[in-house]
This record gives C-alpha cells, structure tokens and sequence, in this order.
C-alpha cells in the first residue's frame, strides 16, 4: 500500500490540472438527456416512444434508507408524455451497466478496527479463562 500513495504524490501539478481539464471536458460533453445524479435501470422502446427508468439511491448519516426511481415515458418525438415517481424502501443501491441497471442490497463494509479489537478482546479472555484453570 505504501507504493499506492507514493504514486499518488509523484503526480505533478501539470497532470492535475490535466486530468480535471479531462473530467469537466466529459461532464460538458455527456450525452444529451443523461442525468448526472441517477441511475438508467431500464429503457424500454415500444411502437409509440420509449419508457425510461431511472434510480436514484437515497443515504442519509451514511445509511442507505432506499431508492426514489423515476419513470418517464417519451413519445416518437422526444416530447415527454408522462411522469411517474415511486419510492422503494430499504438498504438499497443501485448497480448500473450499459443502457440497463438493478436494484440491489448494499455490501457491508468491513471494518478494520471492530475484528481488531475483538481478536484481542478473545485473547485477553482466552488467558483469563487459561489462568481461572491453573488456580482451581
């Protein structure tokens, strides 16, 4: 891990200023329609337009409470027909790919401190009970 944040201090001010010039240039450049909070879970093409599903994971505190998904249904044209909004409750997120995504459980997160902290607490009272035995 050390070479990790060695590499991330050998980058120059030039590469910064490069690489945030790339990013902004990709956000201008986005595709049209494309909404930079959300998600696409779904785009279903019919006769008469399309339908689009888009998600949006809500956390508040750092816990995932659940997920606001919108549907839009447009018409041949572009012209937006219809809105609908639905909220879907629990430890949720969203996991998206090209042109379709899902809805899905958070991964919990490991951590480090917490198994620390109780390996050594089994230890301490590993010995504690080692030591009761010696003394009966």
């Amino acid at each position: 891990m050390a070479k990790a944040k060695e590499t991330k201090k050998a980058m120059s001010a030039e590469e910064k200023a490069a690489k945030k010039k790339a990013r902004l240039e990709a956000i201008k450049n986005r595709p049209e329609g494309q909404r930079c909070n959300s998600k696409q879970i779904d785009v279903i093409g019919t006769d008469n337009g399309t339908v689009e599903t888009w998600g949006y994971p809500v956390v508040a505190a750092r816990k995932h409470i659940g997920v606001l998904t919108t549907t839009i249904v447009k018409d041949k044209g572009g012209n937006v027909i219809s809105t609908a909004s639905t909220w879907v409750p629990g430890n949720l997120t969203i996991k998206a790919k090209k042109g379709h995504g899902i809805i899905t459980g958070v991964k919990p997160k490991k951590e480090k401190e917490e198994d620390t902290d109780t390996e050594e607490d089994e230890a301490k009272e590993a010995s504690k009970a080692k030591k009761s035995k010696k003394n009966d």
